[in-house]
């Protein structure tokens, strides 16, 4: 029979703490991350007339797709 886990006392309260802190890091890291990089394409779909759909093919995604990640991640952003 396999032995029993040992915890020390308040383990798996720290533990599950550790984890949600490791888990809201990452988040905002990719957050940012997706309003970083979404900023940049709202600014590279208005370099010229079609642009957005060369971008579409590029990243594989429909511009549909474009312009929603746009407005969420970079506030609508269009210059």
């Amino acid at each position: 029979m396999t032995p029993r886990h040992s915890r020390p006392e308040g383990a798996e309260k720290r533990l599950e703490e550790a984890v949600r802190a490791a888990k809201r890091q990452r988040d905002k890291a990719v957050r940012q991350a997706e309003t970083t990089f979404w900023t940049e394409i709202a600014e590279l779909k208005q370099s010229y007339r079609g642009a957005q759909t060369d971008i579409a093919s590029v990243l594989g995604v429909t511009r549909d797709a474009i312009l929603k990640s746009v407005n969420k991640y970079a506030g609508g952003q269009e210059e």
